[in-house]
């Protein structure tokens, strides 16, 4: 399964020296998924080896909400680093893996909510506005979606 062929990742996110890192190793990935008590999905995956991170490319997706995916690295600024803050410190809900914040600086989460995976075992992408009251609201079945819809300029 190709995931990453219909858009292109490297157009879409930027490098930054706080959200981008170098590829992850095995061991990262495997901390950080013992760190967090959940198992990325392969689609995310596929998308950080491409690009491990990074902030949404607001030259071309301005009208994006979406301004930044983190990546998996045992160093400040990965997900494994800002977890338990999210959880813990936020109290946004632990349905999945907060992996991309928007516009808001953290008040509100995109999340792959594993309450729903589709046929792949691919969770649905949610948005979790932390002001009020960690509502969800579905905006895509999946990654893929999701991303397309981003990178199409289609209201998420």
């Amino acid at each position: 399964m190709h995931f990453w062929d219909k858009i292109n990742v490297k157009e879409l996110l930027i490098e930054d020296e706080t959200h981008t890192f170098p590829p992850f190793t095995e061991e990262e990935l495997k901390q950080t998924e013992q760190s967090i008590g959940w198992k990325f999905p392969r689609s995310y995956l596929e998308l950080l080896k491409i690009q491990n991170g990074g902030m949404i490319n607001f030259d071309e997706f301005d009208e994006s909400w979406l301004s930044v995916i983190y990546g998996i690295s045992s160093k400040k600024g990965s997900i494994a680093d800002m977890y338990d803050n999210w959880i813990s410190g936020w109290e946004y809900p632990n349905i999945g893996i907060p992996f991309g914040e928007t516009q808001s600086a953290g008040h509100d989460m995109y999340f792959m909510d594993f309450r729903m995976v589709d046929e792949n075992g691919e969770p649905r992408i949610v948005l979790v506005d932390n002001e009020m009251g960690n509502s969800v609201t579905v905006v895509a079945n999946n990654l893929e979606e999701f991303l397309a819809k981003v990178y199409h300029h289609e209201e998420v």
